[in-house]
């Protein structure tokens, strides 16, 4: 085990308790902090390891707690909000015709239909939805026959329809599902108080559907995800204040946050997302929560986690979506040799900069978004790629070579020479860091160095994805890291990890002879004459030339800054 490494378990295991004392003493025990005490200055460590790491865990303790407010039977005032065509600025016209024909036909029958969670949300800030859910009074059973051939019910515990409509899935779930009641007729009735009996304010004047659409808010993740909008009234309902952290840019849990998390783990992880996606912050009893309930992420259905870790970093969030988890602990349990990268470099938990993979994540967001995602092969090939690059000393021109070698796999040749020619043209003149000019050559010259560094450090890749995809290698970092013994520690698809190594693997291939005839005849046609880029199709599929266009494009972009053509 590292220095670094060490002392990163130390004052993650410290951070995890949340005093300075406990910390210090820890310490102690590795002899790291020998003067150090519980009322030393920081001033002393100043630009050690040792000192931002205490700096970071006495900052978390001074994040405060909010009172549960169901504990001691207190009072739940509840202030609803309706706002009315152009009071909440929500314009039809951004509902795809998809979720329209949906919404149509359950009204027609007879129904009552909202769309409700985060399509709501994005619509309100004007950003595009993943997807749109549609709350309706229609039974699931129902909802099948308004949709012949092209409706299915998924879900034994609580069924949620998946309508197919224009090559989309339409989600829509029922009141009566949502309120776990099957012998409701129609909406929910009037009460005065929650199920765990504790009182309720503000709820003078409602009707049966006031109380339904409530209690469904309630049963949401955050708040910002539980506005409702009725599109054929043009209202918009906020039960649980919503509309107030929207404003706010804040994501706060519906109920207290150490609730939220322990009903539902995976909350964490779409905490996090949400928030790296909006550009939002998390209240302060969310941000603790989040801290102090990470570790039970670990006991997250394998299938669960390799989704999320997709939603991080496929649908154009990748680089904030990276920081957050580092900043809360989240990243050893999810890609431990990526923290463990941050690590040993010393990247802080709440640093601005700016690293190689960030960069990389940062032009992946670029070119994918919420509704054209990336297949998750390429930023797993962009995680692995990146461990190679730290395990030696790479030059700008041979990470160049190497990712131009992913996409003119039938002539590597021709990728080194590539690299030469872009290398020289845009970095005429580039600074060392002894801060001496290094001029280079603006005529290619082939150099045969240049693509055998390029081949070792493609199979260096290789050997890092297949190390990310070692449950005890993984399970090993991440018990140096935090102390934890997970017991399934991966959290990257298998299928995304096959499509990577394939990559990987037909960039360093000698020839094609195992190859058929019809995938030799594609790539030596895409080698000649001028390409268009992919198309989203393709990229979401994860078709190879598309894969492998973007993973070069990605890593010439980061490694020179402007438009690069590949």
């Amino acid at each position: 085990m590292t220095t670094s490494v060490a002392l990163h378990r130390v004052f993650y295991t410290g951070w995890r308790h949340s005093t300075v004392a406990s910390i210090c003493s820890i310490a102690a025990q590795f002899k790291a902090l020998p003067l150090l005490d519980s009322e030393s200055t920081f001033g002393e460590f100043e630009g050690t390891v040792a000192a931002v790491a205490l700096k970071e865990a006495v900052e978390d303790t001074n994040v405060a707690r909010t009172p549960s407010s169901t504990s001691g039977k207190q009072p739940m005032q509840v202030q609803l909000k309706v706002l009315r065509g152009k009071q909440h600025c929500l314009h039809d016209r951004l509902i795809p015709r998809s979720t329209w024909s949906v919404l149509y036909n359950l009204h027609d029958a007879g129904y009552e239909t909202y769309l409700v969670g985060g399509s709501v949300r994005d619509l309100l800030l004007e950003q595009v939805p993943k997807d749109f859910d549609v709350l309706s009074t229609a039974e699931p059973n129902q909802v099948k026959k308004s949709f012949p051939g092209r409706c299915y019910i998924v879900g034994r515990r609580f069924p949620i329809c998946h309508v197919y409509s224009s090559n989309t899935v339409v989600e829509v779930s029922s009141f009566s599902t949502q309120l776990r009641n099957k012998k409701r007729e129609g909406l929910a009735k009037p009460k005065k108080v929650s199920s765990n009996d504790t009182v309720v304010r503000g709820t003078e004047g409602w009707d049966a559907r006031d109380f339904a659409r409530w209690e469904n808010s309630m049963k949401r993740d955050f708040t910002i995800n539980g506005l409702m909008y009725d599109p054929f009234k043009h209202l918009l309902y906020d039960y649980v204040g919503g509309l107030r952290d929207l404003k706010k840019l804040k994501v706060r849990t519906v109920i207290p946050a150490d609730e939220s998390f322990a009903e539902d783990t995976a909350r964490i992880l779409r905490a996090i997302r949400i928030a790296a996606r909006l550009g939002f912050s998390f209240t302060r009893s969310t941000a603790r929560a989040i801290k102090d309930q990470r570790f039970s992420l670990l006991k997250l259905n394998k299938g669960r986690l390799t989704l999320e870790a997709n939603m991080f970093f496929a649908y154009g969030a990748a680089e904030p979506s990276l920081r957050l988890l580092w900043r809360y602990g989240v990243l050893e349990l999810i890609l431990p040799l990526q923290a463990a990268h941050f690590v040993e470099t010393n990247f802080r938990r709440r640093e601005e900069g700016s690293n190689f993979l960030l960069d990389l994540f940062r032009n992946l967001d670029k070119v994918v978004a919420p509704d054209r995602p990336c297949h998750g092969s390429l930023w797993v090939a962009l995680l692995a790629f990146h461990l190679a690059t730290t395990e030696g000393k790479c030059s700008t021109l041979v990470i160049g070579a190497a990712a131009l070698t992913m996409y003119h796999t039938t002539n590597r040749r021709k990728a080194a020479e590539k690299a030469i020619r872009i290398h020289a043209k845009l970095h005429k003149q580039m600074v060392s860091s002894g801060g001496e000019a290094e001029s280079i050559e603006s005529t290619p010259v082939f150099n045969e160095s240049v693509l055998e560094e390029a081949t070792v450090l493609v199979e260096n890749a290789k050997a890092c994805l297949n190390r990310m995809m070692d449950a005890a290698v993984t399970t090993q970092v991440m018990q140096e890291l935090t102390g934890a013994e997970p017991e399934d520690s991966i959290a990257l698809a298998q299928a995304f990890s096959q499509k990577a190594h394939g990559l990987f693997r037909g960039a360093i291939r000698d020839d094609f002879g195992d190859f058929n005839s019809k995938h030799r005849q594609e790539a030596l046609k895409r080698e000649s004459g001028k390409r268009s880029p992919p198309d989203a199709e393709a990229i979401t599929r994860g078709d190879v030339e598309a894969i492998s266009y973007l993973f070069s494009r990605i890593v010439l972009n980061t490694l020179y800054p402007r438009e690069v053509k590949t």
